[in-house]
């Protein structure tokens, strides 16, 4: 069938951009997600929770702390190279 059309199975497709080398390249989340995620935690536990509602404060802080893991699993992981990249002037 499709044998004469040079249709080969397995072929790798050419159109989709990505490191050839198939590794995974790590950079660094920025700094304000961190400081986000630790003024979004403490307001959720200290104003939401006493104010609104316990529940939902505690969402919330669960949410915030989950974003600090993240930047600080990101920190660990980026090379040293794109933390220490120049980046462009707006």
């Amino acid at each position: 069938m499709a044998k004469g059309r040079g249709h080969r199975h397995g072929n790798v497709r050419r159109d989709v951009i990505g490191d050839p080398s198939g590794s995974k390249r790590w950079t660094p989340l920025t700094t304000g997600f961190m400081v986000t995620s630790i003024i979004g935690f403490f307001v959720s536990l200290l104003y939401v929770a006493t104010k609104f509602s316990l529940k939902i404060g505690v969402a919330f802080a669960v949410v915030f702390l989950c974003m600090f893991f993240a930047s600080v699993i990101s920190m660990g992981r980026a090379s040293p190279d794109a933390q220490l990249a120049v980046k462009p002037v707006k």
